[in-house]
């Protein structure tokens, strides 16, 4: 089984969008990532929950340490109030080049790669540009579903 027949729709942001704009995509769309692209949909980097929480220990709002994870969980208020005063946009904060696979790739080999990475989901890319999202939980889906396990996982 190959990358392709199991990954999702990936949710993007532009590189431009601040960061308030994406902390919002994320809770609507309950992503813990998003995929940054270009106009012509060119994978450029992406930006994870990890990213957000780093660059909030980084930085403060009145003096007082911003709590980004009581942030997300009431609806991102504080959020809202605090990009828009610092001005930081996605390109700022996000990965630049990510690790990603093919959709032809095999589960196993996207199983390895996610296992050497330690990472939970990598985008899916198709000469440049981004097709698709592989996670852990799309894997995990396709061995409830009867398909063989990946030699990584097993």
């Amino acid at each position: 089984m190959i990358t392709a027949n199991i990954m999702t729709d990936a949710v993007t942001v532009a590189p431009g969008a601040s960061l308030a704009e994406a902390a919002r995509v994320m809770l609507a769309r309950n992503a813990g990532s998003l995929q940054v692209v270009d106009e012509a949909g060119q994978l450029l980097g992406i930006l994870t929950e990890s990213d957000l929480l780093r660059q909030a220990a980084l930085e403060s709002h009145d003096g007082q340490h911003v709590c980004w994870l009581k942030a997300f969980l009431a609806a991102a208020p504080l959020v809202v109030d605090y990009s828009p005063a610092h001005g930081r946009k996605v390109s700022d904060v996000m990965t630049l080049n990510p690790t990603s696979l093919g959709p032809e790739d095999t589960l196993a080999e996207a199983a390895k790669t996610m296992r050497r990475l330690n990472v939970k989901r990598l985008p899916v890319v198709d000469e440049g540009t981004l097709v698709g999202l592989l996670s852990i939980g799309d894997l995990l889906a396709a061995l409830t579903n009867g398909h063989p396990a990946p030699q990584a996982l097993a």
